[in-house]
């Protein structure tokens, strides 16, 4: 049997829009795929959880550094941004704040309703999310 040597390695993260119009439909699976050494977002669909569940994307893990050219952002809301909580459940950031002004702002997580400031971070260590 022939071995391959560029093997493609990915895998799916869930993220949840606090953006989209229903609470009820707001989980998405951003796919991620790993280039060199680096795990980036390459694209993102919406899904619901009991399927999220049956394909085991809850329990993917990852520290994402970055996006491809072709990642469309999160389908709900178009945003790039993402932040992570300390829950390990990850969602999308519409605020327009650069980490070289280090403006402080607070976020609400979707995963387990926690209030918490922003911290910039240069890669994201991600996990599915325990619905």
């Amino acid at each position: 049997m022939k071995e391959y040597k560029n093997k493609i390695q990915a895998k799916v993260i869930l993220a949840k829009c606090p953006y989209a119009k229903s609470e009820g439909e707001n989980l998405f699976g951003m796919r991620i795929q790993k280039f060199g050494s680096e795990w980036k977002r390459t694209w993102a669909f919406k899904i619901d959880a009991t399927k999220a569940r049956h394909e085991g994307y809850d329990a993917a893990t990852a520290s994402v550094s970055g996006d491809t050219e072709e990642y469309p952002g999160c389908p709900y809301c178009g945003t790039m941004g993402l932040v992570s909580c300390s829950c390990g459940g990850c969602f999308c950031d519409k605020t327009e704040v650069k980490k070289s002004n280090h403006k402080k702002y607070k976020v609400t997580c979707p995963w387990c309703g926690e209030t918490s400031e922003v911290v910039f971070v240069d890669a994201l260590n991600l996990r599915g999310g325990g619905y």
